[in-house]
């Protein structure tokens, strides 16, 4: 039987990421779901599958599913190691992150808490501007995962751990975003600015900055 190997992604990255996969390894056989409910029957389609690599997704694998996969399965995170969670970029943009990058990682049930094996970083300007920030972290994701490509495609061996590890004090959260995102009404230009700044990576969610004032909320509309 030939190795299998499941591939969690957005659909436009599917098809040349598989490319890079099989080119790697002639005899893998590539299936790929873009979200955790098409994964679970993607893997029960396939008979089961030999490893789980999961690409710019907001889909967690549920940690029954990473057991039934007979070793390591791994994330490519669009953050580096301090910023484990979701919405990094929200964060990254309010610290003003001289430096950015991304992390490839051991799937654990806790999520971005896996041994990392691999990551790529790269200076931002000051400020960092949220389109550039996108743009140039989805290319080091995309490079990143050539690096590690064949690798990956061996999915009878794990891939090598790094010494890197995760700054879980700094973890991304839904709750920390919606306090980024609750203006004080004594809020100084200074800090608002930051705040506009860091919940532009996000304003495509509809997620804004608002202020409570007098029981009303108003929120910030785009500058």
């Amino acid at each position: 039987m030939p190795p299998i190997l499941a591939l969690l992604c957005p659909p436009e990255d599917a098809r040349h990421l598989g490319a890079i996969l099989a080119t790697a390894n002639r005899d893998l056989v590539v299936v790929t779901a873009a979200d955790a409910a098409g994964l679970e029957r993607t893997v029960a389609e396939a008979g089961g599958v030999d490893r789980i690599v999961a690409f710019r997704t907001n889909s967690i694998v549920p940690a029954e599913l990473l057991r039934r996969v007979p070793g390591p399965s791994y994330n490519f995170h669009p953050a580096p190691p301090g910023y484990p969670g979701r919405y990094p970029f929200a964060f990254a943009l309010y610290d003003g992150a001289m430096q950015y990058g991304v992390t490839a990682h051991e799937m654990v049930e806790q999520v971005d808490a896996g041994p990392i094996v691999g990551a790529l970083g790269f200076p931002l300007p000051t400020p960092p501007d949220p389109d550039r920030l996108t743009d140039r972290t989805h290319t080091a994701l995309v490079q990143l995962f050539v690096m590690l490509a064949a690798q990956l495609a061996q999915t009878d061996r794990p891939l090598p751990r790094t010494s890197l590890n995760w700054d879980q004090s700094r973890r991304c959260t839904r709750k920390a975003l919606d306090a980024l995102r609750a203006l004080p009404p004594d809020i100084g230009s200074e800090e608002m600015e930051r705040r506009i700044r860091a919940l532009r990576s996000v304003r495509h969610e509809g997620i804004r900055p608002h202020l409570t004032l007098h029981g009303r909320r108003f929120a910030l509309e785009e500058d």
